[in-house]
C-alpha cells in the first residue's frame, strides 16, 4: 500500500541525506526502493490524470517538508536536504504534521495569519467546505512556489516579457500595442512601458527585476531617477524576490512619482488571479438546497 504523503518524511529526508541533491522524479524512485514498493504500487495513476499516485503524494511531502524548512529548491526540480534537516533526522523524532507545526513558517502555510504562539495543533474539526477553502489555499500556495522556479529558471529578459503580459491582462494597457518593451541592455533603468490611453497622456514606467536576494532603497532611488528622468509620475517595480523594509517605506514617502512595490509572492497571486502561465485542471461544484424552488406556494 502507498503511504500517505505525511508519511514519508523520513524516507525523504533520508534518500536526500544520501544523494544531497536530487529532482522530483529520481526522488520518488528512491524513497519507493526505500518503501519496497511493488511495481503495481509504483504504477498506480490518479484517476483522469497520467501522473502516478506516488509521484503526486511524494510532490506534496516534498512541499511539506520545504515548508517547514527540513529541505530547500537548489534550481528548478531540484531539491536537497538543509542543515535544521540533517539535524531533525539525526535526532530521530517522529517527523508527523505535528511536529512540523513547530516551525513558523509551516503555519504560515497550513494556517495562514496563524501567529507561533498561538494553538498550534491542526484543526481535525473543522466543516468539509472549511477544509476545502484551506486545501485550495495550499495549493494555491504550493503553485506560487512553482511559478517562482519556472520564473528563476529563465533569462532575465523573459521575466520582463511576462511582467508587461501580467499587465496586459489586468487591463492597464489600452490595447496589445501599448506595452512596450524597452531594448534589453540599453533600458537606463526602464524596461517596459505602459501606455494607459492612446495619445501617451499617462504611461506606467516599469522596472521587472528576477532577482534571489532583497531588493534594497538603492536600487528603488535608482529606479525614481529613471522615472523622473522620462518626465513620468507613475513606476512599477516588479521582483521575483521581496523587497526591504527600507526600500518600501522609501517608495511610501514619495510625493512626485507614485512608485509602486510588487514581490514575489504578489506577483505569483497575480499570475493565478488573471491566467499567466497557468491553466485550470479540475472544476469542482458545490451545491445547496434552492429554497426558492421548495418555497414556491401551490394553488
Amino acid at each position: 500500500m502507498i503511504p500517505k504523503y505525511n508519511e514519508m518524511y523520513k524516507e525523504v529526508l533520508e534518500v536526500l541525506n544520501t544523494h544531497k541533491e536530487l529532482k522530483l522524479i529520481n526522488l520518488v524512485e528512491e524513497v519507493s526502493n526505500l518503501l519496497n514498493l511493488s511495481e503495481e504500487d509504483r504504477s498506480e495513476t490518479l484517476d483522469n490524470d497520467k501522473r502516478t499516485v506516488i509521484y503526486y503524494r511524494l510532490g506534496w511531502t516534498k512541499t511539506y517538508l520545504a515548508k517547514a524548512g527540513l529541505l530547500e529548491t537548489v534550481r528548478r526540480g531540484v531539491f536537497k536536504i538543509t542543515e535544521e534537516g540533517e539535524k531533525v533526522l539525526r535526532s530521530g523524532v517522529d517527523i508527523t504534521n505535528e511536529y512540523l507545526m513547530k516551525y513558523e513558517s509551516f503555519i504560515e502555510f497550513v494556517r495562514p495569519n496563524k501567529s507561533v504562539k498561538e494553538e498550534t495543533s491542526i484543526e481535525v474539526n473543522d466543516t468539509p467546505i472549511e477544509n476545502i477553502d484551506k486545501s485550495i489555499k495550499m495549493i494555491s500556495s504550493r503553485l506560487g512556489d512553482e511559478l517562482l522556479e519556472m520564473i528563476l529558471s529563465k533569462e532575465p529578459i523573459f521575466f520582463e516579457r511576462l511582467v508587461l503580459d501580467l499587465l496586459n491582462k489586468m487591463g492597464y494597457a489600452f490595447d496589445d500595442d501599448s506595452a512596450i518593451a524597452t531594448k534589453y541592455r540599453v533600458d537606463e533603468g526602464i524596461d517596459g512601458i505602459i501606455k494607459e490611453d492612446k495619445f501617451g497622456f499617462s504611461n506606467i514606467y516599469i522596472q521587472a527585476k528576477r532577482w534571489n536576494g532583497t531588493v534594497g532603497r538603492p536600487e528603488i532611488q535608482k529606479f525614481l531617477g529613471a522615472v523622473a528622468g522620462q518626465g513620468g509620475t507613475k513606476g512599477l517595480f516588479i521582483t521575483s524576490s521581496s523587497f526591504t523594509r527600507d526600500a518600501i517605506e522609501f517608495a511610501k514617502k514619495q510625493l512626485q512619482v507614485k512608485l509602486i512595490l510588487v514581490d514575489g509572492k504578489m506577483l505569483t497571486n497575480l499570475m493565478m488571479e488573471y491566467n499567466l502561465g497557468v491553466s485550470v485542471e479540475n472544476t469542482y461544484e458545490i451545491k445547496r438546497i434552492d429554497m426558492d424552488y421548495f418555497d414556491v406556494e401551490i394553488i
